[in-house]
């Protein structure tokens, strides 16, 4: 008989430590770069196993193995698994709560329905494997009825973490505690309907400290939202800053044009009149505007020309030396605003960095080296620049931006997106205190024409 309940204690806590797995793996995103993921995963979950298997054995108080199981729950999901921690704190506490509220209306039914269900009935007698069913049942219901709440980004502050683990411990203890005596004063004062009572009052407790829970997790969600809408906003207003500079430069080559056409008839005429002199002062004239007058490019593409001509302008202004080589197709693949968005940001953040490595070292000369060219289907664009060597990452290890405040990686998300969107390949390095942007866009509209 003492070997058939090991191995149904065994086969208990085998399906609670699946049902976690199944719960915490929709819920988080896994690490995908975890060196021998699956094998650490399989060795972690089976140490678990060992641990509660252990903890029961030996006898020890529900409220530690309850705890235990939380902590190696959070373990798990702090681990293996790569969204924010506090989305992986709250939902290996969750599992804990979710436990506990099963666990209280597995005691509730047996002690409402039956006077006699004591709490040697439940935990060793009789009652024990339809109770314990009951409550692997009622756990699997709450994962089922879990997995229907959106897995939403949550942010918080360093304080609201710190009141959130707290609450969390708080009332996982609280709760806990309070099932314990219910049971216990069945058995003590022999009195069910006061169990009963007691028992109910502890389960709204729990149903409403999981609701607590709940609604935490809302309010980051809405911080986290309000959060993305705010970098969406700066986005939008750095996509407009460049569209004005592309169409107040469009405006400065139209007036260009006007002008050339201008000069063109007057040298025209004075060349039908032999005015040798009167010409010679002209085009001298003429000379001296052009030397004072920003450079244009002229590849064809209004987007390119535009911000390159904007771009190498500004950087030769601020000491940062430029090359540049530009074969661009007739038909891009990108529109001009998209074009435009992903030409700026790299630019932006070269030039950023140029500015950043004259102030922190005057002895470094920056560059920028950027290309655009046709290769085997694809149209290449790369822009490479030094810098101060400091860089920001994600929590993924991806490079986000070379810059230092507050709106770091904006830009890099935007041209992710938008290459993404074009069914390219962005590959962004940095070695050696050099960044450089590498992005391949199919040319499908020029394929077409093959």
């Amino acid at each position: 008989m003492l070997y058939i309940d090991s191995i149904w204690e065994y086969i208990v806590n085998f399906l609670e430590l699946a049902l976690f797995i199944i719960f915490i793996h929709k819920k988080l995103r896994i690490r995908a770069n975890y060196k021998h993921q699956a094998v650490l995963m399989f060795l972690f979950v089976s140490f678990q196993f060992a641990v509660l298997c252990t903890l029961n054995k030996m006898g020890i108080s529900s409220y530690s193995t309850l705890m235990s199981s939380c902590v190696l729950d959070i373990g798990y999901a702090v681990l293996f698994y790569r969204d924010s921690i506090i989305r992986r704190i709250f939902w290996g506490f969750s599992y804990s709560i979710i436990c506990l509220v099963a666990e209280q209306i597995s005691f509730f039914i047996p002690v409402t329905l039956y006077k006699g269900a004591s709490l040697e009935l439940l935990l060793g007698g009789t009652l024990r494997k339809p109770y314990t069913m009951l409550y692997l049942a009622m756990i699997a219901v709450f994962v089922l009825l879990f997995h229907s709440i959106g897995n939403k980004d949550i942010s918080l502050s360093p304080f609201q973490k710190v009141a959130y683990i707290f609450i969390a411990i708080s009332g996982l203890a609280i709760g806990h505690y309070i099932l314990r005596l219910t049971l216990e004063s069945v058995d003590k004062f022999g009195d069910s309907s006061f169990s009963a009572r007691l028992s109910l009052v502890d389960l709204f407790f729990i149903i409403l400290f999981l609701v607590l829970m709940l609604y935490i997790y809302q309010l980051g969600y809405s911080k986290e939202e309000n959060i993305r809408l705010l970098e969406e906003q700066k986005i939008y207003e750095l996509e407009r800053t460049e569209f004005n500079s592309l169409s107040e430069t469009t405006e400065r080559l139209r007036k260009m044009k006007h002008d050339m056409q201008i000069y063109v008839d007057a040298i025209n005429v004075l060349a039908k009149d032999k005015k040798w002199d009167e010409l010679i002062a002209y085009t001298e004239q003429y000379h001296n505007t052009l030397a004072t007058t920003q450079s244009a490019i002229a590849t064809g593409n209004i987007a390119i020309d535009c911000i390159l001509t904007a771009k190498l302008d500004y950087a030769e202004k601020h000491g940062i030396k430029t090359e540049y080589s530009i074969m661009a197709p007739e038909n891009f693949p990108l529109d001009s605003v998209e074009l435009s968005s992903i030409l700026g940001n790299i630019w932006n953040n070269s030039i950023e960095a140029g500015e950043r490595l004259i102030i922190s070292d005057p002895t470094e000369h920056p560059y920028i080296y950027f290309y655009i060219k046709p290769y085997q289907n694809m149209i290449l664009i790369h822009i490479e620049n030094n810098y101060d060597g400091v860089i920001k990452g994600s929590i993924d290890g991806d490079i986000l931006s070379v810059k230092q405040g507050k709106e770091h990686g904006l830009g890099i998300r935007r041209v992710k997106e938008l290459v993404e969107k074009a069914d390219g390949v962005l590959q962004i390095t940095s070695d050696n205190k050099i960044f450089s942007v590498h992005i391949m866009i199919p040319d499908k509209e020029n394929n077409k024409l093959l």
